[in-house]
């Protein structure tokens, strides 16, 4: 069986290497010079794989339609990525707030791990440019090299987070050209722009164990404890 996978992020190699090990032949598809690039700058370089609690404890965080995550951790849940990575060697370690690091506080750790994880498919680079559909059934993937036949895609693009590591939104397009209905994204996580020149003042001043209201009209309407770090702006 062929597939192509489109990006190869975190998700794209996870699906590569789970999809050799099913006997696949595996096609990777990556606009970026280099795979997994994004990965190196989550957890302020560090990156946090994932949080060291049960599923329940996990799904009580999630601030938006938990019930959606359910079976995906069912699956795979915060003890088995841990036990994947450690597998891959890179150890582990739990700090506040059960977050979960390498102990090398390196990013790069994981992003290797991933890439020997995925030896065995073919990474290409080359930008996906619209899905090759036949009555209704997916046949493989145009890209800007060419066209590449598969009994199966799978887009693995990720959202518009960070169009500078590759996350251009492209999966959105190739998603709609198969029928799919898209949701409009939105931010997840954005800075706090100031108006005066405080910030400026205390640019590279990071804390940790702060708490951050938010209010509108004098009312609070969020609150959030965890660090914070002070810009230009």
């Amino acid at each position: 069986m062929q597939v192509v996978i489109v990006g190869a992020g975190a998700a794209g190699l996870m699906a590569a290497g789970a999809a050799v090990r099913a006997g696949c032949r595996v096609t990777v598809l990556e606009h970026m010079p280099e795979p997994a690039k994004k990965i190196l700058v989550t957890g302020k370089g560090r990156c946090n794989l994932t949080n060291n609690c049960d599923n329940e404890e996990f799904l009580r965080n999630v601030r938006t339609n938990p019930r959606f995550l359910y079976s995906c951790l069912r699956a795979f849940g915060t003890a088995d990525a841990m036990a994947f990575f450690e597998d891959l060697g890179v150890p582990l370690k739990t700090e506040r707030g059960r977050r979960v690091f390498p102990e090398s506080d390196k990013a790069s750790e994981v992003r290797y791990a991933l890439l020997r994880w995925a030896e065995g498919a073919k990474l290409v680079r080359a930008e996906a440019r619209e899905l090759l559909l036949e009555d209704g059934r997916c046949t493989g993937v145009r890209a800007d090299t060419g066209d590449f036949a598969a009994d199966a895609v799978l887009i693995a693009t990720g959202g518009v987070s960070y169009p500078a590591t590759g996350s251009t939104g492209d999966g959105y397009k190739l998603a709609a050209q198969a029928g799919h209905t898209i949701v409009d994204p939105v931010p997840s996580l954005v800075s706090l722009v100031e108006a005066g020149g405080l910030c400026r003042q205390m640019t590279g001043l990071s804390l940790r164990n702060v708490e951050l209201s938010l209010l509108e009209d004098g009312k609070e309407i969020f609150r959030e404890r965890g660090e914070m770090l002070f810009t230009h702006f």
